[in-house]
């Protein structure tokens, strides 16, 4: 079955086409409508007009299944070293002149390969809609080899959306088909490698240990150091989530000693900000501080400019701990040049972490504009859906309300506290607390 109604949809999203536009004196909506969802076989004629509306030339492709196998060579080397500036490079190589399978199981193929190395990128959300869309229209036409990849590719989307319990919702309906279908060790290890970190999120620790385990395993026997740092890291974060602390030191210091060894010097930054938050939960101001500054010097070393505002705000959070005003006002100043030369050398805001250090400068300074720092912070971590630092900020206005004695004001945001914990907890009335 060819796939050619499904490449006139793609086409007229990307180029943000109505129906009725592109079917204007070809053909109905209705007409359109089914064979954009393979209905129906528009007649050559028909076909001809829609093409040429779209500006759109279709060259057959003589050989789809060796083009097909030369990309998933990419599709597999992409998601096992994570190159990006690799995957570009070999990405443009099928993009610059576009290819179109018609045959449908291999259009199907594409695309699951095609969304996965977007994602491996980081395309921006809005950037990825047409490729979502696809994923969606063809999702009851695959075989389930094709399914377990949708799956997984939508369960990774949701989770760089920031929606976990969705996001594990999709990456759990590919459980059922690992022992009916063909699947290679390298793809079970990055599906076990993904549902590892979705865990985590949702808050299942166990479960997330038990699968960064099981791609732990699969990436030291075929010696992929860097990803199985990234396993150890999970562990080791699931570990402290559980009060387990010497395992998650000893998770992390397995992490540490794989990217010294083999001089992955660029995963010191991310294991150093681990230990410095394992000692920072226990109280141990002195040897987190000392942890997250071997994190900035690496993550500065290697021009980690976001990075490095982390671990900043790790840093103030610390001495903010200890009521040090002097330190928390001395790093805001640091965290508020790092944010200038970012904004100089990238063109790159960061609102976000604006809102941090102008709540930590506020808190700890004599000033008197704590309240409207506070609140004009929450408006903004509502807009961008960050339900942890809403919560987070919400207790402390709620906290300087009640202090002040006004308390309608205090019992409006430790409401908003409240809900945010249940929405965390999946709960939906108190009584299931």
């Amino acid at each position: 079955m060819s796939s050619i109604g499904h490449i006139i949809k793609q086409e007229r999203l990307n180029q943000n086409i109505k129906q009725n536009v592109l079917a204007k004196g070809i053909c109905s909506t209705s007409y359109l409508s089914k064979i954009e969802n393979n209905a129906t076989v528009p007649s050559e004629e028909v076909l001809m007009f829609l093409l040429k509306r779209l500006n759109l030339e279709i060259v057959n492709v003589p050989n789809e299944d060796e083009v097909l196998v030369a990309f998933y060579e990419l599709y597999k080397n992409a998601i096992i070293k994570r190159n990006k500036k690799l995957i570009r490079a070999s990405l443009h190589k099928f993009t610059s002149q576009k290819t179109y399978f018609l045959q449908l199981k291999n259009y199907y193929t594409y695309h699951l390969y095609m969304f996965r190395l977007q994602l491996v990128l980081n395309e921006e959300m809005d950037n990825l809609q047409p490729s979502y869309h696809v994923m969606k229209q063809m999702e009851n036409d695959l075989d389930n080899k094709q399914k377990f990849m949708m799956n997984l590719n939508l369960g990774l989307y949701h989770y760089l959306n920031g929606d976990y319990t969705k996001a594990l919702g999709r990456l759990e309906s590919s459980l059922k088909f690992i022992h009916h279908v063909s699947i290679e060790e390298w793809e079970l290890a990055d599906y076990y490698n993904v549902l590892s970190l979705t865990y985590f999120y949702c808050n299942e620790f166990f479960n997330a240990i038990n699968y960064a385990s099981k791609s732990l395993l699969y990436y030291k026997d075929n010696l992929l150091f860097e990803r199985a740092i990234d396993s150890y890291i999970v562990i080791g974060m699931a570990h402290k989530k559980m009060r387990k602390y010497e395992e998650a030191e000893r998770n992390y210091y397995l992490a540490k000693k794989l990217a010294i060894d083999y001089r992955l010097f660029h995963y010191e930054g991310v294991i150093y900000q681990n230990l410095g938050s394992l000692h920072a939960i226990q109280d141990r101001h002195v040897k987190a501080i000392e942890f997250y500054k071997l994190s900035l010097k690496s993550k500065e070393g290697n021009n980690n400019a976001e990075g490095s505002l982390i671990t900043i705000l790790s840093i103030i959070k610390e001495y903010s701990k200890q009521n040090n005003h002097v330190e928390v006002l001395e790093w805001c100043k640091r965290g508020f040049k790092a944010m200038e030369e970012i904004n100089t050398k990238h063109n790159i805001e960061n609102p976000s972490y604006y809102c941090h250090l102008e709540i930590y400068r506020a808190l700890h300074s004599s000033t008197d504009d704590i309240e409207f720092v506070l609140k004009k912070s929450i408006n903004h971590f509502e807009m961008v859906d960050d339900d942890r630092h809403v919560q987070k900020y919400s207790i402390v206005l709620a906290n300087y309300y009640f202090k002040q004695k006004k308390f309608k004001a205090a019992d409006l945001y430790y409401q908003k506290s409240i809900k945010i914990l249940f929405k965390q907890k999946f709960i939906n009335q108190w009584e299931d607390l």
